[in-house]
C-alpha cells in the first residue's frame, strides 16, 4: 500500500524502492498492450537488446 511505510535513513527507503521496481515491477508486471507483446519490462528491455520485436 503506498504511503504507509516510513523508513529510518534514506538509504533504506531507495534500497526497498529498487527492490520494488526490478523485482515486483519489472519481472511480473505485463505491459498491457498489444503493441509490447504483452511481456513484462524486463522481457521488453532484452528483446531490444537483441533487436527483436514482440509478436502482436
Amino acid at each position: 500500500e503506498t504511503g504507509t511505510t516510513i523508513w529510518e535513513t534514506r538509504e533504506a527507503a531507495r534500497a526497498d524502492v529498487f527492490r520494488y521496481v526490478e523485482v515486483e515491477y519489472n519481472r511480473s508486471r505485463l505491459r498491457q498492450h498489444p503493441d509490447y507483446g504483452y511481456v513484462t519490462p524486463l522481457e521488453t528491455r532484452s528483446m531490444l537488446g537483441q533487436n527483436l520485436v514482440p509478436a502482436a
